[in-house]
């Protein structure tokens, strides 16, 4: 779907940036040279997402057919390690073979936590309306939201208790309930979005914890929809200039942009 070039448009990718970082969005709307993704955990990243995105046909596999359930996600596993290069060939440009390698020997120790979690989903009862509305999940689609003109491309939609719902993958670590806080508000933005598009309340969505086979659905809050449009408003803010204040933490030395990153506030930053 085309989109009007004079509307002023937010994609939801732009709030999970500026969940990590406000500053983020501010970088990359200015096309901020950008360093080399030469690392190992952006791999990881890369990896986890197209096995996350692979967790429906594992299951619906594994509903029919438990057994042999570690040598089944051993096979998907080798899968990605011959397909990465061809599904992420742009954004694998320049990382090294080293690199790719060192990825994926790190991540072979997840398997099994992913098939210890899928096998209790499994013999979970009341876990079985979720694993069929995953059956049928739509990869990738398109969204965009003319009222709030939004877009977005979630990792899938899928009919989930009567409505449709937004899934995402997340490559990080699982919390040991629920989801976490910045996931939360990532998942809003995607069932606004769905709201917006089939004009009905969609009341939640769906995080698949790629890294460790667990996945969660979760309601959607008011006070959730409510920080997501606070959220779009300060990054309209960004887009047109301000440079939100620069807040240090472990990630910085691992960001893309750091060279570009002023230690500077801005005065404009005060409104963040």
């Amino acid at each position: 779907m085309s989109l009007n070039k004079n509307e002023h448009n937010t994609n939801v990718s732009d709030i999970a940036l500026y969940l990590k970082c406000p500053r983020k969005v501010y970088y990359s709307k200015r096309s901020q040279k950008k360093r080399t993704n030469d690392d190992v955990s952006y791999v990881e990243h890369l990896f986890l997402k197209e096995f996350g995105l692979r967790y429906p046909q594992l299951l619906e596999h594994f509903s029919s057919k438990a057994d042999g359930m570690i040598d089944t996600i051993q096979s998907v596993f080798n899968e990605i390690c011959v397909e990465l290069n061809i599904i992420y060939a742009s954004e694998l440009e320049g990382v090294s073979e080293s690199t790719i390698l060192e990825a994926i020997d790190n991540l072979q120790a997840c398997i099994e936590d992913v098939s210890c979690n899928m096998g209790k989903m499994l013999k979970d009862a009341h876990s079985m309306p979720l694993v069929r509305a995953l059956y049928g999940m739509e990869l990738e689609p398109v969204l965009y939201g003319p009222k709030m003109k939004v877009s977005g491309i979630p990792a899938g939609m899928v009919n989930f208790e009567g409505s449709p719902a937004p899934v995402i993958i997340k490559t990080g670590k699982c919390p040991e309930y629920g989801i976490w806080a910045d996931d939360r508000l990532h998942l809003a933005a995607f069932s606004m979005l769905v709201q917006d598009i089939h004009n009905m309340p969609i009341e939640g969505g769906i995080v698949i914890y790629s890294r460790s086979g667990c996945i969660r659905p979760s309601k959607i809050r008011a006070n959730d929809r409510r920080q997501v449009l606070g959220v779009c408003s300060n990054i309209k803010k960004i887009k047109e200039g301000f440079l939100p204040e620069r807040k240090q933490t472990p990630l910085c030395g691992d960001c893309e942009f750091l060279e570009s990153c002023d230690v500077k506030s801005s005065l404009a930053s005060k409104f963040f």
